[in-house]
């Protein structure tokens, strides 16, 4: 006989609390022992199957930068109250959250690199007149 509707939605629960926990950054023994899993073993196995249950539910990707992501706006979240009332380690905590995001998802606008473009244009003709001069030597008979 299968689990009731009552077991199942425990199990349910225990899985996406499981999943938020890993999301945090805990490990699987700690999130065994908090959530009720036998090991940790298990605990990764409850994690894994709410992975997939929101995959099938077509929620939000969960490849590792998108989990690194989703841990970026936990910590934020936890320490935004306090950034914004003026809690300079919270700011700070928050900031580094803002760049980590930045730099996985590629937010960052690309880096100017400052050439000379009259410098850059004389040495290209100077190059274009090497070869034109190297061809015409070794056309002359």
């Amino acid at each position: 006989m299968g689990a009731s509707p009552r077991q199942r939605m425990s199990a349910v629960e225990r899985r996406i609390q499981a999943l938020q926990l890993h999301l945090a950054g805990v490990d699987y023994r700690t999130i065994a022992k908090q959530v009720g899993y036998a090991d940790g073993a298990a605990a990764q196995k409850g994690i894994d199957r709410a992975i997939e249950e929101s995959i099938a539910r077509g929620e939000e990707d969960t490849d590792t930068r998108t989990r690194e992501v989703m841990r970026y706006n936990r910590l934020q979240a936890a320490h935004w109250g306090k950034a914004v009332k003026g809690d300079t380690k919270a700011s700070d905590v928050v900031l580094k959250c803002m760049q980590g995001r930045e730099r996985l998802l590629g937010l960052a606008a690309p880096k100017r690199i400052n050439i000379d473009a009259q410098q850059l244009g004389d040495e290209i003709l100077a190059i274009l007149g090497e070869v034109a001069a190297d061809d015409e030597q070794g056309a002359a008979p």
